[in-house]
């Protein structure tokens, strides 16, 4: 989905990062926020052999991150950079300073809904400051901050292995995005937990059902959105008690979570009937159903 724009920034400490914890300070505001700039960077290991590219491996290095912002306050500069509050007000930098890691949180605008992001470990470098004399009009000269950001040493259990996260965002128009996003993306730093619960699936007609309409359609409605690109006639199809396929068209409703089976022809002759759901069938976040569905009914 193609971003449009940047409407919120904040900023929280990193308070713990260990192999089982990941822990924030509440994030902060940094009012202004004009451009984010993130520039992920990998790093590629080639093998060859038999005089060509025989095998490769891509490993996720760092992330550059670019912040133009239309004012940076004195609190804010010692809060990110590790500077030093003056009793006689401002900051002061010396060669001790250390920049604490934080998360970043933002929210931006894409084509008909917003993204709420979040990039988890990094640290900000020294600003560039230029100053410059107006030339007989006016001039704003705003600041922009760098930051490397990096994997946590924090692992989190995605399928059967242990993973690192350094990034994580969600669009509005993504099925289950929280509706109450809006209101809580900026009270605590979000951590994902991967998605690993296989869908369930009813069905109209129910299982063994009789005196079915024979003009009815099959409905599977699922519990979570599913991979539209595993929905097809070898994964759910309608046949016969006897094992003779009938044929029929496949739709999905705008969720990604109903499934109509429409019969091609008009209407049913009266007899039994067995529709199908294989496991084959995969939810968005590639799960598969837990067995297959199979739903036999009578006309």
């Amino acid at each position: 989905m193609p971003i449009t724009g940047i409407e919120k920034l904040y900023y929280a400490k990193l308070t713990a990062d260990t192999l089982s914890a990941l822990t924030y300070g509440t994030p902060a505001y940094l009012a202004g926020v004009k451009q984010l700039g993130i520039k992920p960077k990998q790093n590629t290991e080639k093998s060859y052999a038999e005089n060509k590219l025989w095998d490769q491996m891509t490993v996720f290095d760092s992330a550059e991150v670019d912040i133009g912002i239309q004012d940076l306050i004195s609190a804010q500069r010692a809060d990110l950079l590790g500077q030093n509050t003056a009793a006689e007000g401002g900051v002061f930098a010396t060669d001790g300073d250390s920049a604490p890691y934080v998360a970043l949180l933002y929210k931006a605008t894409i084509r008909g809904g917003y993204r709420y992001g979040v990039i988890y470990k990094g640290q900000f470098t020294l600003p560039d400051d230029s100053m410059k004399g107006q030339e007989g009009k006016p001039d704003f000269q705003t600041p922009s901050i760098k930051a490397t950001f990096q994997p946590t040493v924090y692992e989190m259990t995605v399928g059967a292995d242990k993973k690192s996260p350094w990034e994580y965002h969600v669009d509005t128009t993504d099925p289950n995005c929280p509706a109450d996003i809006d209101s809580t993306w900026f009270t605590a730093v979000k951590i994902p937990g991967a998605d690993i619960v296989a869908p369930t699936v009813t069905t109209v007609p129910l299982d063994a059902a009789t005196g079915v309409a024979a003009g009815a359609n099959v409905v599977f409605t699922f519990s979570k959105a599913i991979d539209t690109t595993t929905m097809t006639d070898s994964n759910i199809f309608l046949m016969q008690a006897d094992g003779t396929l009938i044929a029929a068209t496949l739709s999905v409703d705008a969720t990604n979570k109903i499934i109509t089976l429409n019969p091609v022809q008009a209407s049913l002759s009266a007899g039994a009937y067995v529709a199908v759901c294989t496991k084959n069938v995969r939810s968005a976040a590639g799960v598969p159903l837990a067995a297959n569905t199979i739903v036999n009914f009578t006309v």
